[in-house]
């Protein structure tokens, strides 16, 4: 991993009586793609406008390549942002709406009226958006605009792009184009992006590091193949994906108990019967024949999701399982629940605080809440 380029020490901020970040400790490296995860009012947000000088923090400190930037106004940091609004210029063309922080900052970047034009051209070649100079803004889609704004963000060649939710606004079909059109972008140029969003299946699919959040607090940093196999509490394993999250014990290492059963798995280090939450994917279930060993239930639903089945398996104590398979069982059979011992995770006992859900946040900064 490349060397840190930003650190937060201890962040912390208020919004009037409400606490928004807890103490935030974070580090994002050279020409990573790092995205904030979490619920609506999570902070997030926040922690993406104190990085870009909008927010100014309570406590803590903001460095930026080994030099505390608390005092740096926004135009003078090595960070651009995207909105999720776009917040183009309505009166200027497409061209004009690019080159806009260029001729702001000429005194600053040097460039002449030609190397602005070859800028622009550069970044609208990027984005996909080749002769488009003289339209304007009100006569593209959605997803032109958004190519725009992050075109318009890129020209001054930034060192970090902060984005804050900039699909939030197109249909899936053009979110899913964009999530590989941003990645593209961020791997051609080599920078660092910081995204923000609250939808998972975007943060797996971008990211490089994940960071979730949620009541401004960091729950866990990590890559996302890491946090999704590795959860280290119940939030976190319902936030990323479906989870089975049930009450279980650890017996010793490698031995553990769910469901009135009791099974090999892979985690050690917990005390002698030491009570855990148990976590188990829907789709690391196997269907089988019941038997004594397996926790053992009805199938109470069935439901086709196109890639795979969505059962609902109500065990004898009345607990449900929801597994994923591409194998369907009709509603009514008797199935037995088979899973492998390292498709067992095994957490600390979760407080109510993980648990919980992010409060709506006092702060506004698109004309919603928080987000």
């Amino acid at each position: 991993m490349s060397d840190c380029l930003i650190r937060l020490e201890n962040i912390r901020k208020d919004f009037g009586s409400k606490e928004v970040l807890k103490s935030i400790n974070l580090d994002v490296h050279d020409k990573e793609f790092v995205t904030f995860l979490g619920p609506s009012g999570c902070g997030k947000t926040t922690t993406l406008r104190i990085i870009g000088g909008f927010e100014t923090p309570d406590s803590g400190v903001v460095y930026f390549d080994g030099k505390a930037i608390n005092d740096v106004p926004p135009h003078k940091r090595r960070v651009n942002t995207v909105f999720q609004r776009y917040a183009l210029f309505t009166h200027l063309d497409v061209f004009e709406n690019i080159a806009f922080g260029l001729r702001v900052n000429r005194k600053s970047n040097n460039l002449t009226e030609k190397e602005i034009e070859k800028r622009v051209l550069s970044m609208l070649e990027l984005v996909n958006l080749e002769g488009y100079e003289k339209r304007t803004p009100t006569s593209l889609s959605g997803g032109e605009q958004q190519r725009v704004a992050i075109a318009r963000a890129l020209a001054n060649h930034p060192q970090v792009l902060l984005l804050d939710e900039p699909l939030g606004a197109l249909d899936l079909k053009l979110r899913k184009e964009m999530q590989r059109e941003l990645k593209d972008i961020q791997q051609e140029l080599g920078i660092t992006f910081i995204y923000v969003t609250h939808d998972q299946e975007e943060a797996l699919t971008m990211s490089d590091t994940i960071v979730v959040m949620n009541k401004g607090i960091i729950q866990q940093v990590g890559t996302p193949i890491g946090i999704y196999n590795e959860p280290v509490n119940a939030f976190v394993a319902d936030f990323i994906g479906e989870s089975n999250i049930v009450p279980g014990v650890i017996h010793k290492d490698f031995d553990c108990s769910f469901g009135g059963k009791r099974f090999e798995c892979t985690d050690q280090g917990f005390g002698k019967d030491e009570a855990v939450d148990v976590v188990i994917r829907p789709e690391d279930f196997k269907l089988v024949p019941p038997a004594e060993n397996l926790i053992c239930g009805t199938v109470e639903s069935l439901v086709f999701k196109g890639v795979h089945y969505e059962m609902l398996v109500e065990s004898k104590d009345g607990t449900e399982w929801l597994v994923h398979s591409t194998l369907p069982e009709a509603v009514g059979t008797e199935v037995g629940l088979q899973v492998a011992p390292f498709d067992i995770h095994i957490m600390k006992k979760s407080t109510r605080e993980d648990q919980a859900p992010a409060d709506a946040d006092p702060e506004s900064t698109e004309g919603e809440a928080e987000e």
